[in-house]
C-alpha cells in the first residue's frame, strides 16, 4: 500500500511517499501560501518517485496548512493526522525506538511523548516552547539584518562566543554543581565593544538551542524519557543547532540523537499514522 504524507507549513510543505516496509521518496517545496507548496510538493513528489496517482491508496495531512486543504488532492482521498500524533510517531520510527521523547524544532518547538509501535502507540503532548527556528530568524533580522534562518547560522559558524556569553567559570572561576566552568552563565551577558555581528550571530544560535535543550530535557525527564530524546525536523539537521542543544541535554544528564532524515519526522509520522489504521482499522498492529 502506498501513502503520501503531507507536513504543511504556512508556506513551505514536507512531503513522503511511504509504504508497509519503506520511505520511496521525499520532496518539499516552499511557495506563497500552504496550499500552493502542498500541492507542488505533491506532485514534486509523485514526478521525482516514479509513480502514478492512481497508485495512491491515501493522502496524510498534518501541520498547521492541512486545515486549508480539501479531502480530496488530485482525485486521492486526503485525511488529516493530529500534528502531534505525527511528531511522535515519525521521531520514533526514524530513530528505530518503541519509546522515546520526540522533540519538533520547527517554528516554535514541541516535546511529544511517544510508546508503543503502530496503531497502538500512544503519544502525548509533553510541552514545548516559543522559542525555536522562528526566534532564531526574528532575532536575526531584528539586530543582524539577516532575512533567513540560513544567513543566520552562516554568520554563526564564524562567531565566538567568548565575546558574547558570560560563563560560569568567568563568575566564580571554576564549576557549579553540574555545570563545568564553561557553561553558559549569562546569555549575552559579556557582550560588549569588541562584539562583532557574527559573534552576535553565535549568541543567538547558543541561546536558541540552550532553550530548547533544556525544556526538552526537563519535558522528557517528567516522562522518564531522558535517556530517549530524539530531535527533529530542519534545525535538527543543522550541526550548530542540534550539537547545542545535545550539549545542553547532556549537561542535565539526558541523552538526545538525530535520526537521518530528521526533516521528515512528522509527514513520516502522518503517513505512517495512516497507514496502521487502514492495515489494522481495529487499532491492532
Amino acid at each position: 500500500m502506498l501513502i503520501a504524507g503531507l507536513d504543511v507549513g504556512g508556506t513551505a510543505t514536507k512531503a513522503v511517499l511511504v509504504t508497509e516496509s519503506e520511505i520511496k521518496g521525499f520532496a518539499d517545496v516552499s511557495a506563497s501560501d500552504s496550499v500552493s507548496s502542498a500541492m507542488g510538493a505533491l506532485g514534486k513528489l509523485i514526478l521525482e518517485s516514479g509513480v502514478g496517482v492512481d497508485e495512491l491508496a491515501s493522502i496524510a495531512l498534518t501541520g498547521g496548512g492541512a486545515n486549508r486543504l480539501p479531502n480530496r488532492l488530485l482525485g486521492v482521498r486526503a485525511e488529516k493526522i493530529d500534528e502531534i500524533e505525527a511528531i511522535g510517531v515519525g521521531g520514533c520510527y526514524l530513530s528505530g525506538r518503541d519509546r522515546a521523547a520526540v522533540v519538533s524544532i520547527g517554528t516554535g518547538t514541541a516535546v511529544v511523548g511517544a510508546w508503543g509501535e503502530g496503531a497502538c502507540m500512544r503519544v502525548e503532548h509533553l510541552g514545548g516552547t516559543a522559542v525555536g527556528g522562528g526566534t532564531l530568524a526574528g532575532l536575526g533580522r531584528l539586530i543582524l539584518g539577516k532575512s533567513s534562518v540560513d544567513s543566520v547560522l552562516e554568520m554563526a559558524r564564524e562567531g565566538d562566543l567568548t565575546r558574547v556569553d558570560l560563563t560560569v567559570g568567568d563568575i566564580v572561576g571554576r564549576g557549579v554543581g553540574m555545570l563545568p566552568p564553561d557553561a553558559t552563565a549569562s546569555n549575552f551577558g559579556k557582550v560588549g565593544d569588541w562584539t562583532r555581528p557574527v559573534d552576535v550571530a553565535a549568541g543567538i544560535v547558543n541561546l536558541v538551542g540552550q532553550v530548547v535543550g533544556t525544556v526538552a530535557v526537563l519535558a522528557a525527564r517528567a516522562a522518564e524519557l531522558e535517556d530517549s530524546i530524539v530531535l527533529v525536523g530542519r534545525l535538527a539537521e543543522e550541526e550548530l543547532v542540534a550539537k547545542t542543544v545535545i550539549h545542553t541535554v547532556e549537561l542535565f544528564g539526558g541523552r538526545a540523537v538525530v535520526p537521518e532524515n530528521a526533516t521528515y519526522a512528522t509527514a513520516i509520522g502522518a503517513a505512517r499514522r495512516l497507514l496502521a489504521r487502514v492495515t489494522f482499522p481495529s487499532g491492532r498492529g
